[in-house]
């Protein structure tokens, strides 16, 4: 056999509609070195020095504004908000101990443990580093693998052990672990800054070493929704974000030198035995082109629009079916109708493009700048109240910025260079979100619990919850699908 070991990277979620699948990885443990604390930006360090070299004498916040030609509003938020939450700064705005400790730069570096992961079928790199991990032992170690996953429900689950063809192991050189640190600190990125609200520590380190230990053969449980009633979709088992499309391709690859793998896949959904796991996928993705161009006759005009919306409708059909709450689909659901406005958006800018960058605040300035300075700009557009100018500049300035560069995009990064663009567009397709300020309102709201739907784990969200969302998509896209 493989391996004995069985390595759990994530809590297991609780949908019912799910494959849990034991997967072959070849496991390496590496060290990751990385500063304790975080780096003063400009303003700080630059107010931090005035403070020390005046000594005894106070300083207020005004005086250190004229000093700096900075507005008070701006200081007073750097001393308050940022500086002595840190401890470098006492009550009094006097600098302290820890505060000289980091003009000095006196942080220590600390070393943090990990592992990486190689597929055994395909020799891929799981482009995700581990933090944390721990193994679980099945309940028997046979064939058919079945784990124990809640003791106080007793609830159990069969998990598919992919063998056969194991690839040969490749230990990794530098290049292969800096292009790993490199991939994982970009998903850690996108799941940060998505929201105003941190999902996963933010990984500072600059760079990563593979420890002397050996090479350990593992399988790593990996789960795979099956809602869709024709594929699977692998739930991304690092908790970035819901799903993990990465994660499909390796699985792709796999089936093609596993023949055990394909026939199982094949099986699993496949209603006319003659067909592969690929054809039965294909069909279906036809019967759903047909059922949601029936509905939505100009969903065609998107690209990618069409899977996720009959995924919604199966979805809200199953909601409608059922009493108890599934709060995994629940959380997909939501999750989905996040992805729908967002495919749009994306559409809609792309064909209406941000066309002058230059009105945008530069990187020179500080957040509070340049917040201040979208917010001008969102009010001279002439169709937004304060409070709705406020909900669009949740979103970090710099990602708006991203975003009208045709770069990054988050969904109310792209409604924020949408809107600003409407000076430009004055029969702009998203108008209509303009003049209804309740949509507005859902759809914001839609934005936010998207983000702890996608990443978050811990919310339960209701039938009542995911229903309401699903009519908030509909409400918007009979808006955008007009003829």
């Amino acid at each position: 056999m493989f391996s004995n070991t069985y390595i759990k990277t994530t809590d297991f979620p609780k949908n019912r509609d799910v494959q849990l699948f034991a997967w072959p990885v070849y496991s390496w443990e590496v060290y990751l070195s990385a500063n304790k604390g975080r780096e003063l930006n400009l303003f700080e360090k630059t107010i931090l020095e005035l403070i020390r070299v005046t000594g005894n004498r106070e300083l207020s916040p005004t005086q250190i504004a004229e000093w700096l030609s900075l507005e008070k509003e701006m200081v007073l938020y750097i001393l308050t908000a940022t500086m002595q939450p840190n401890g470098w700064l006492d009550k009094n705005f006097k600098i302290t101990e820890e505060g000289r400790k980091i003009l000095d730069s006196e942080t220590e570096h600390e070393m943090t443990t990990a592992l990486v992961f190689q597929c055994a079928l395909t020799g891929e790199w799981l482009p995700r580093i581990a933090y944390e991990s721990s193994e679980i032992k099945p309940e028997n170690d046979s064939r058919k693998l079945t784990f124990k996953l809640d003791r106080a429900t007793d609830r159990k689950v069969k998990a598919y052990r992919a063998t056969k063809q194991i690839h040969e192991v490749n230990k990794p050189g530098a290049d292969q672990l800096n292009d790993l640190l490199g991939k994982d600190k970009e998903a850690r990125w996108i799941a940060n800054n998505i929201s105003n609200e941190r999902y996963h520590a933010p990984i500072k380190a600059e760079k990563m070493l593979l420890s002397n230990k050996e090479v350990k053969q593992s399988y790593l449980l990996l789960w795979a929704d099956t809602s869709s009633g024709f594929k699977f979709e692998f739930i991304d088992p690092f908790a970035l974000s819901s799903k993990a499309p990465w994660l499909n391709e390796i699985f792709d690859q796999a089936r093609s030198v596993n023949d055990k793998l394909e026939q199982f896949s094949s099986s699993k959904f496949n209603v006319q035995e003659e067909l592969s796991y690929q054809e039965t996928i294909d069909l279906m993705k036809e019967t759903a082109r047909v059922e949601v161009l029936t509905k939505y006759p100009n969903a065609g005009q998107f690209g990618g629009l069409v899977e996720p919306l009959f995924e919604l409708i199966n979805g809200k059909e199953k909601l409608n079916r059922e009493h108890s709450a599934d709060y995994s689909l629940n959380r997909s659901l939501i999750n989905g109708c996040g992805s729908i406005l967002e495919i749009v958006c994306k559409t809609v800018l792309i064909a209406n493009p941000f066309k002058r960058l230059s009105i945008l605040p530069g990187n020179n300035l500080n957040n509070f700048d340049k917040k201040r300075e979208l917010a001008l700009l969102l009010k001279d557009v002439g169709k937004f109240s304060h409070s709705q100018i406020d909900s669009i500049l949740k979103v970090q300035p710099g990602k708006i910025y991203q975003t009208a560069r045709g770069n990054n995009s988050s969904l109310r990064s792209l409604l924020a260079a949408i809107f600003i663009s409407m000076k430009d567009y004055p029969h702009h397709p998203l108008q209509f979100m303009t003049e209804d300020s309740l949509l507005f309102k859902q759809v914001y709201e839609l934005s936010h619990d998207r983000d702890e739907a996608s990443h978050g784990n811990s919310t339960r969200f209701t039938n009542e919850q995911a229903l309401n969302y699903i009519n908030v998509v509909d409400k918007f896209l009979e808006n955008i699908l007009v003829d």
